[in-house]
């Protein structure tokens, strides 16, 4: 399609208008993407950048195809119109609102030729019987010393100064794979040459057995596995140390460093076709995980409001000594509608990371939280450094980038003391505490389960046996949530800005890509070494 300018072909008409002719171009682009002229690439920015349908209820389709057609271009056309077309989806990734959530859907769409998704590891389904002072005594724990629990964890100094044994019990009901694949994930992780130092866990081995049946486990939580299943691994002691631990939280130079850790450690992962699936528990709804089909998980890339933010953030899957909760680590190729399943989780990623960094000042005093006296919504916000929170931003975002892309990003697609500002603002007032259990949700539970759940959201055993099963729904306040209960998010700017730092990634890897440079997935051959090309031992173990 040739031209002289924007109006030429319609782009700059009214909503259909506009929508026809980005068709008409997309069309065009696919046919024979060396017949677009930089005119047209520059209409198209325009469309992108003008906004001038933002308060259309489908707008973001209009924007969504008018930013394929540039992803298409940088992808196949010559060297001037792709130039362009890269220079465009950077400026729409600058435009708050639909625009940028369109451009970034689009690019999510890249051709990746270096990365391809790694065969994962195969657990063994061996169970090898024991007993708990067996089996300390084998992981070397020092068996003078009382376990204390983590969850459905029981962790035990180690005879070895510095380190811990740790039992992970299996859950009732759960499938014994995943506990043996996370052992396999960690001796594959082992071998791998991190850019910085990941300390990886050592499973507890007998013979080919990486999973024990320990029937004299001390009494644990409910929920757990009857025959005593578990795993075991040594870890180094700081291996649960969280940058937002509770009443100590990480700060400064420190905060920025762990943080930075992490980032660059996920987006190296994923840039070799592995990524954590649970860098933290993201949720818009946990009540409704069994009646749902998404299983009620959070979609950073919709509207919707974040279920318990503060809660979910407290146990990341990652601290001082790097990476953790193996299980979760899945490998995954880039593709499909909008980027698939890499593209929502490098979002997941960040947003991970940004809600993190948030609870950790928020820590601070753990105790302000909820309602005060009167009712009203506690304001922490004078827990919160601008300026320290700003450089946890930037600092993220680039040390993904370098960890994904393999260099540092030239531009941050986002301005981080803006975000910083609007993340005060929303994760430092606790507007949001109401939960509702409906009628629905209710009739899925026993009358028991019904209690335990209404005790476990923090009533008290009294005030729960006057509610009726069914009966009606129950208002709980279980907050804080980013967003009101069945609304929209609070905080739409952290989807936004997630949303602009994963296509910053991933145009940034097709650039380098199509360059030809860099690695190419190593990690996504088999037989990893122990040690990298150059000899040098293994950072992360």
């Amino acid at each position: 399609m040739t031209g002289p300018g924007y109006a030429a072909f319609g782009l700059d008409g009214d909503f259909t208008a506009a929508y026809l002719a980005a068709r008409r171009v997309a069309d065009l682009a696919v046919r024979d993407p060396a017949a677009v002229c930089p005119d047209t690439v520059a209409a198209l920015a325009g469309l992108l950048a003008r906004n001038d349908h933002a308060r259309q209820a489908q707008a973001r389709i209009l924007y969504r195809e008018a930013a394929g057609v540039l992803v298409t271009l940088l992808a196949r056309g010559p060297g001037d119109v792709a130039l362009a077309s890269r220079q465009a989806l950077a400026a729409a990734l600058a435009v708050p609102g639909k625009p940028r959530l369109a451009a970034a859907e689009a690019v999510g769409d890249l051709p990746l030729p270096g990365l391809a998704a790694p065969v994962p590891p195969q657990p063994s389904p061996d169970v090898a019987a024991t007993t708990f002072g067996a089996l300390l005594a084998a992981a070397g724990a020092d068996t003078a010393q009382a376990p204390r629990r983590a969850g459905r964890s029981l962790v035990i100094p180690a005879r070895r100064p510095g380190w811990l044994v740790v039992v992970k019990r299996l859950k009732r009901g759960e499938d014994p794979a995943g506990l043996a694949l996370e052992a396999a994930w960690m001796e594959r992780c082992a071998a791998f040459d991190f850019p910085e130092p990941c300390h990886v866990p050592r499973p507890c081995r007998d013979g080919a057995a990486s999973l024990f049946a320990v029937p004299d486990l001390p009494a644990g939580p409910a929920g757990l596995d009857p025959g005593g299943r578990c795993l075991a691994y040594r870890a180094r002691s700081d291996y649960f140390r969280s940058p937002n631990e509770p009443g100590r939280p990480m700060d400064g130079d420190d905060l920025v460093a762990t943080m930075g850790r992490a980032a660059l450690l996920l987006g190296w992962l994923a840039g070799r076709g592995i990524v954590h699936e649970a860098a933290i528990p993201l949720f818009h709804n946990r009540v409704q995980r069994d009646r749902r089909e998404d299983g009620g998980r959070y979609d950073w890339r919709l509207p919707g409001r974040l279920d318990r933010w503060l809660s979910s953030s407290l146990h990341p899957n990652f601290g001082a000594s790097g990476l953790r909760d193996f299980e979760h680590l899945a490998a995954v190729a880039p593709g499909g509608a909008g980027g698939g399943r890499l593209y929502r989780r490098m979002g997941d990623h960040l947003v991970s990371l940004l809600l993190v960094a948030g609870s950790a000042f928020r820590m601070r005093d753990p105790s302000l939280v909820g309602r005060d006296a009167r009712g009203r919504p506690v304001d922490a916000r004078h827990l919160f450094d601008l300026a320290l929170l700003r450089r946890v931003i930037a600092t993220a975002f680039a040390r993904y980038h370098e960890g994904f892309v393999g260099e540092a990003p030239a531009a941050l697609p986002l301005c981080p003391e803006a975000l910083a500002r609007r993340m005060v603002e929303e994760m430092g007032v606790d507007r949001h505490m109401t939960e509702l259990v409906r009628q629905a949700d209710q009739e899925a539970m026993t009358d028991a389960a019904f209690r335990e759940f209404l005790v476990s959201r923090g009533l008290s055993p009294e005030a729960a046996a006057g509610h009726g099963r069914g009966e009606a729904d129950v208002e709980l306040q279980t907050g804080p949530h980013l967003g009101a209960f069945n609304n929209r998010t609070s905080l739409p700017e952290m989807n936004e800005a997630a949303a602009a730092m994963v296509a910053a990634c991933l145009a940034g890897r097709h650039e380098r890509d199509r360059r030809g440079e860099g690695e190419s997935g190593d990690a996504s051959r088999e037989g990893e070494r122990a040690v990298s090309p150059n000899g040098r031992p293994d950072r992360g173990r």
